[in-house]
C-alpha cells in the first residue's frame, strides 16, 4: 500500500468532516448560545493584513494571528512555535522561511527572501525581529498566498506583520523574570510615561541568557546553541493637532550566541570518514577525519558532539529606526511608513566535526597536515524602506488603498574556510609554479560579494459592495528592481603531488582568461519588472459567514549567486498564478472555523544547485529556475463550549511537485544509487567518480512538509485570589525535504512535541506566575539538513561500481538541524 494513502484517506475525511460541521452545527450552536446564561462569546480579534482595521473573520485572506495574550496561554515563545501553530508555514534550521513551498534556499547574496516580513509597516529583511518576546509584540499576522498588491516586495509566500505594543495614555509598566533549565535567566522590562494627552514615550528592554548549551561538547570547544542575546527599545506617539499621528520607535539588539543567529541548532549525526585521505568530488583539503579512532558521539546523541573550535553566531549592531506618521484628510488618511536598518551578522566555528588538533600523516604528503578546519560567515547589511499610501474613510460602497514605494540595500558578505595551522597555505603557487598572491590568513576558500538593490512600486486596490452580501476587491502593483553586484573567490588547494612533498596551488576561476593573470572576481547586473495583482470575490450571507473566492499573481524578482563564480550565477525573477478559495464561519459565537484550499502554479522558481562545469571536472552551486505546482488544505479552529475552557487546533494538508528541471547531479547521492532517484541527462566522470545527472520532475518542493497539526487546550478556574490556567499543546509536523532531489538521506523524519503550561494570575490583575515545559517528552527532531547539503562518503577499500576504474559511493554523511530538547522554568511578570 502506498504511504500516502492513509494520508489521503485522512484529508478526505478531514474535508467531510468541515462539510458536515457547517451543515449541523449552525441550529446546534445557537441552541447552546441561547440556552447559556451568561451570553459570553470569542473575543473578536481586530487586524490590520489589508492595511485597515479589520475584525479578522472580515478578512479575506488566508492569515494566523496571534496576541501577546494568546502567546503567554500557548506558549508561543519563538519563531518555531509561529511555524507550529500555522498551517502552510515551515522554519528551517537555516534561517529561512516559507509559506505554501514558496521561500529561499540559499544564503548567497543577490537573491531574495520568498516571504515578506514588516514590523509595524516597515519591510525587514532580517528575521530578528521574529524573536521578540510577548513583552513587546502586540500581535502577530502570517499572511498565507501571494500578497501581490499589499505587500509586494518579494511576497510570493506572504507575509509576516508584527504589530508593537504603543505606549500607554497612564503611566505604567512591566517587568517579567525567567529562570530555567540549561542555567536560562531571561530578565525584561518597560515603562510608558505619558507627559502630556497628547504626548507619551516607551522605553523598554531585555537581557536573555543561556549559559549551558543545548548541544554538550565532549571535545575542547564550547557547547553548542549556548544564548546571550540584549535588546532595547524606545518609541514615542504623538497627536499633533486633530489630524495629525506620529509614532517613531528606534530598537537595537545585540546576540552573542554560539550557534549560528536564528535559533540554529546542527550536527553531524553520521559516522566519521576515516578510510579515504582525499575526497574525490571537488575537495580542497584532505579529509580531515582520515584514520581518526574517536567515534562520532551524534551518531548515538544528536545533541552531543565532538570539536575543538568554539562555535559562534553573533549580531551586533543590529539597529532598527522607523516611524508612521498618518494625516487625517477627512474622505482619507494619507500615510508615511519608513525606516532604516542595519547590523553585522558574523557566524562560524568547527568545520571538521572532530576535536583533533595534532597533526596527522597523509598517504604521499611528506609534511605534516593539520585536520584543524574553521569556517568563518561575515555580514553586513543596510537598506532603507518608505512607502507613501492613500486610504480612503468613506462609509459608502467603495472604499480602496494607493500607494507608492522605495527600497534601497547595500550589502556585503565575506565566508572564509580556513586551516590556520597548515603553514603551506601562506604562500601558494600558480599552476604554472611561479608565486601567487601571499594568504596570510590560511584560507583555502575565500568569497567576498557586495550588492546594491534599488526597487520602485506603485499600487492600489479597491473593495466595492453591491449589497450587504456580495463584494469584489481588485488590486494592482508594479514593480521594478535592479541589482548591482561584485564577487571574487580565492580557492587553495594542499597538494602532495611535487617533489618537496607538498605545496598549495590557486586554482581559482580565471573569468576572463584573455587577460593576463587570474580574473577571480566580476561584476553582475540586472533588472526585473512584473505586474502582479489580486481579485477577489466575497459573500457573505449572514453576519457570522465568509466565503471568499480569490485569484492573485505573485513576483520576487530575479538574483545572483554573488560570491560562488558560478558558470551560471543569475536565475530569471519567479511568478506565482494564485487560486484561493475559503471559508471563515463562526457558530453561535462559540465556534470559530476557517478553512481555505489553494492551488499555486509557480512559473520560474529559483533554486540554488550543484552542477558541472562543461569540461565535467568540477562541481559548483548553479542558480537556475524550476517549474512547480503546489496545492493545500488549511483549517483552523477555536472553540470555546463554555467560558473556562478554550480549544484551538490547525492542520495544513501541502503537496508540492517539480513539473521541470533538469539536469543536475546530486551531492548526497552523485551516482544516482537511491532507489528513488530519476536519472536523466547522462552521466560524466570527475577524478574517478561516476556522476549520474538527474531530473527534478516528480520532486517536492524543499522545506514542504505534506502534513502539520497543532492543538492547545487550556482551562481557567476562578478564585476569589485570582485565576489559575491549564495549557497544553501538542504539535507534530510530518517528514520533510529539505533539498529537490529525491534521496531518502534528504528526508528528516517526522516529530511530535507536547508543552504544558500553568499560569496564575493575581485577581487585581497585578502579576502573573507561569510555570512550563516545553518539548515535555525529550522528543528528538530535526528541523532542516543543517546549511549545507548531505555529501557522499566513498570509504577504502572501495566497491567500485559497473564502469571499471571508478568509485563508487557507500554512505552519506549528514549534518542537521535540530529542535530544542526538553527545557522548563518559571516566569514571573509583575504590572505597574
Amino acid at each position: 500500500m502506498s504511504y500516502k494513502a492513509p494520508r489521503l484517506r485522512t484529508l478526505l475525511a478531514m474535508s467531510a468532516s468541515v462539510m458536515t460541521l457547517s451543515a449541523v452545527a449552525v441550529p446546534a450552536f445557537a441552541q447552546d448560545a441561547a440556552a447559556a446564561d451568561d451570553g459570553f462569546e470569542i473575543e473578536e480579534l481586530v487586524i490590520t493584513a489589508e492595511k485597515r482595521e479589520q475584525a479578522l473573520q472580515d478578512v479575506p485572506v488566508a492569515v494566523s494571528a496571534f496576541t501577546s495574550e494568546q502567546r503567554d496561554v500557548a506558549g508561543i515563545t519563538g519563531i518555531q512555535d509561529f511555524v507550529n501553530f500555522t498551517p502552510g508555514m515551515n522554519y528551517s534550521g537555516t534561517d529561512r522561511v516559507s509559506l505554501r513551498g514558496a521561500g529561499r534556499n540559499t544564503f548567497y547574496v543577490g537573491n531574495d527572501p520568498g516571504v515578506a516580513s514588516y514590523t509595524d509597516g516597515f519591510y525587514s529583511a532580517s528575521s530578528s525581529e521574529l524573536f521578540k518576546t510577548p513583552l513587546f509584540i502586540e500581535r502577530t499576522e502570517i499572511l498565507r498566498g501571494p500578497q501581490g498588491t499589499l505587500y509586494g516586495r518579494n511576497a510570493i509566500g506572504g507575509a509576516i506583520n508584527q504589530i508593537s505594543k504603543r505606549p500607554s495614555q497612564e503611566f505604567g509598566g512591566e517587568i517579567r523574570a525567567a529562570v530555567g533549565n540549561y542555567e536560562r535567566t531571561r530578565i525584561e522590562g518597560v515603562v510608558s510615561i505619558p507627559v502630556a494627552d497628547n504626548l507619551r514615550f516607551k522605553i523598554g528592554g531585555s537581557q536573555d541568557w543561556q549559559r549551558e548549551g543545548f548541544i554538550k561538547n565532549i571535545g575542547s570547544g564550547n557547547d553548542g546553541a549556548m544564548i546571550k542575546r540584549t535588546y532595547f527599545e524606545a518609541q514615542v506617539e504623538a497627536e499633533l493637532g486633530e489630524n495629525l499621528d506620529v509614532y517613531v520607535r528606534y530598537n537595537r539588539s545585540n546576540w552573542d550566541d554560539s550557534n549560528g543567529v536564528g535559533d540554529r541548532l546542527a550536527n553531524l549525526i553520521t559516522p566519521y570518514d576515516t578510510t579515504n585521505p582525499f575526497g574525490p568530488i571537488g575537495q580542497l583539503m584532505p579529509n580531515a577525519q582520515y584514520g581518526y579512532t574517536t567515534a562520532n558521539p551524534g551518531v548515538t546523541d544528536p545533541y552531543t558532539q565532538n570539536t575543538n573550535t568554539d562555535g559562534y553566531g553573533q549580531l551586533r549592531g543590529n539597529h532598527v529606526l522607523l516611524t508612521n506618521v498618518t494625516y487625517d484628510l477627512g474622505w482619507a488618511d494619507l500615510k508615511y511608513i519608513g525606516g532604516f536598518q542595519q547590523y553585522n551578522y558574523q557566524t562560524g566555528g568547527d568545520n571538521d566535526a572532530t576535536s583533533r588538533t595534532a597533526a596527522i600523516a597523509i598517504p604521499g604528503m611528506a609534511v605534516p597536515y593539520f585536520p584543524t578546519l574553521t569556517t568563518d560567515f561575515d555580514e553586513n547589511k543596510r537598506y532603507y524602506s518608505h512607502e507613501v499610501n492613500l486610504t480612503s474613510n468613506s462609509d459608502g460602497p467603495l472604499n480602496w488603498i494607493m500607494g507608492v514605494y522605495l527600497y534601497e540595500e547595500e550589502y556585503k558578505q565575506r565566508i572564509q574556510l580556513r586551516n590556520p595551522n597548515q603553514a603551506q597555505l601562506s604562500q601558494p603557487l600558480t599552476l604554472l609554479g611561479t608565486l601567487a598572491a601571499p594568504n596570510p590568513l590560511r584560507n583555502y576558500v575565500d568569497t567576498q560579494a557586495s550588492l546594491s538593490s534599488k526597487a520602485f512600486a506603485v499600487f492600489g486596490q479597491a473593495t466595492y459592495e453591491f449589497n450587504e452580501q456580495w463584494a469584489i476587491t481588485g488590486g494592482l502593483r508594479y514593480t521594478k528592481d535592479e541589482k548591482d553586484g561584485f564577487e571574487s573567490q580565492r580557492l587553495i588547494i594542499l597538494s602532495p603531488g611535487i617533489a618537496s612533498g607538498a605545496a598549495s596551488f590557486d586554482v581559482s576561476t580565471d573569468t576572463d582568461p584573455l587577460t593576463p593573470g587570474v580574473q577571480n572576481f566580476r561584476n553582475l547586473s540586472g533588472s526585473w519588472d512584473a505586474v502582479t495583482g489580486v481579485v477577489n470575490l466575497d459573500w457573505t450571507p449572514d453576519d457570522d459567514t465568509l466565503v471568499y473566492a480569490k485569484y492573485s499573481r505573485g513576483y520576487k524578482s530575479g538574483g545572483f549567486l554573488l560570491g560562488t563564480l558560478s558558470a551560471q550565477p543569475a536565475a530569471k525573477e519567479e511568478s506565482v498564478n494564485a487560486y484561493e478559495l475559503g471559508m471563515k464561519k463562526t457558530f453561535g459565537g462559540r465556534l470559530i472555523l476557517n478553512a481555505s484550499a489553494f492551488f499555486n502554479d509557480y512559473k520560474d522558481l529559483q533554486l540554488n544547485l550543484s552542477q558541472l562545469n562543461a569540461a565535467g571536472t568540477a562541481a559548483a552551486n548553479n542558480f537556475v529556475n524550476v517549474d512547480a505546482d503546489a496545492y493545500g488544505l488549511e483549517l483552523e479552529a477555536i472553540w470555546q463550549p463554555i467560558q473556562p475552557l478554550q480549544l484551538s487546533a490547525s492542520y495544513g494538508y501541502l503537496n508540492t511537485e517539480i513539473t521541470r528541471g533538469c539536469c543536475f547531479y546530486d551531492p548526497a547521492d552523485p551516482g544516482a544509487l537511491d532507489p528513488a532517484a530519476t536519472p536523466s541527462g547522462g552521466s560524466a566522470l570527475s577524478n574517478g567518480t561516476r556522476l549520474v545527472f538527474q531530473t527534478l520532475e516528480g520532486s517536492n518542493l524543499y522545506q514542504s512538509p505534506e502534513n502539520k497539526f497543532a492543538f492547545n487546550g487550556n482551562y481557567t478556574f476562578d478564585f476569589a485570589p485570582g485565576s489559575l490556567i491549564l495549557s497544553a499543546t501538542y504539535t507534530w509536523t510530518d517528514e520533510t525535504i529539505y533539498q529537490p532531489f529525491k534521496s531518502r538521506d534528504l528526508v528528516v523524519p517526522s516529530y511530535g512535541v507536547s508543552d504544558f503550561r500553568v499560569l496564575w494570575n493575581d485577581a487585581e490583575d497585578r502579576y502573573t506566575l507561569i510555570g512550563f515545559v516545553k518539548n515535555a517528552f525529550d522528543e528528538e527532531g530535526f528541523n532542516s539538513t543543517s546549511s549545507t547539503n548531505p555529501n557522499a562518503i566513498f570509504d577504502l577499500p572501495n566497491p567500485g561500481s559497473a564502469a571499471a576504474g571508478t568509485l563508487r559511493q557507500t554512505r552519506t554523511a549528514i549534518s542537521r538541524g535540530l529542535i530544542q530538547p526538553r527545557t522548563y522554568g518559571l516566569e514571573l511578570q509583575y504590572r505597574f
